[in-house]
């Protein structure tokens, strides 16, 4: 079996107020998208990973990143103009024989080598998996200023990332869409367009997704005193 990473980190990060994208910014001397990619090169059911980068970006870090990951298939390529174009450039790369490939976002380095393992398994039986947790917060519907009302949160989730799927599956979504020019906040979404069946592992909120300032500064906690241990 075969199983590709994709990693996307072309985003422009205008939330952090910073001179460098929020994926490139150092936490202990190494750029936050290192610790997201360490652990996919450290699980042994990853067999080649494949990142989008900015196009600005890629002749600077294709090297470092190489370099820091020499023992791994690593492919570096240019992302598109959305995120959904960028994971169709790194699935028309994936090899022909890859039968699942797991849909990262670059700016969360917090996934547990424990939980892709799960997914990865339950994905061989349920062709489209996807790691969520559960609301916390009472959810309301507004207009403009006024509460319209209030959501019942029993069956809502969070969406995370990876997005694990059979590789033919998610390939002929993706490709669909591009007929008819789909796009959908994340690539589940495109699978529950076209009628397919996406099923859920709860996994921990700890698999934050890095956004502004303050997810920042937590991260930089999270790794500097090692607290969520060996995962």
């Amino acid at each position: 079996m075969k199983n590709v990473a994709i990693i996307t980190a072309g985003g422009s990060g205008t939330r952090i107020k910073s001179d460098r994208k929020k994926q490139f910014i150092e936490i202990m001397d190494r750029p936050l998208l290192f610790w997201t990619i360490d652990k996919f090169a450290g699980h042994p059911g990853i067999n080649q990973i494949i990142i989008t980068l900015p196009q600005d970006e890629v002749e600077a870090y294709k090297t470092i990143i190489e370099k820091e990951y020499r023992n791994f298939t690593i492919s570096i390529i240019i992302g598109g103009k959305q995120r959904q174009d960028s994971v169709y450039n790194a699935l028309t790369l994936c090899p022909e024989d890859t039968d699942l490939v797991l849909i990262h976002d670059g700016v969360r380095p917090f996934i547990s080598q424990n939980e892709i393992s799960n997914l990865i398994k339950k994905t061989q039986q349920k062709q489209a998996v996807i790691p969520v947790s559960k609301v916390k917060n009472t959810i309301k519907k507004i207009k403009q200023d006024k509460v319209i009302t209030t959501v019942q949160r029993d069956d809502l989730v969070n969406a995370l990332t990876p997005q694990v799927f059979q590789y033919k599956l998610i390939k002929q979504c993706h490709d669909d869409a591009k007929k008819i020019n789909l796009y959908c906040t994340d690539d589940a979404a495109l699978l529950e367009h076209f009628g397919h069946s996406v099923y859920t592992i709860e996994c921990s909120t700890h698999n934050i997704k890095i956004t502004d300032q303050f997810d920042m500064e937590i991260a930089e906690l999270i790794l500097k005193y090692n607290i969520l241990g060996d995962n």
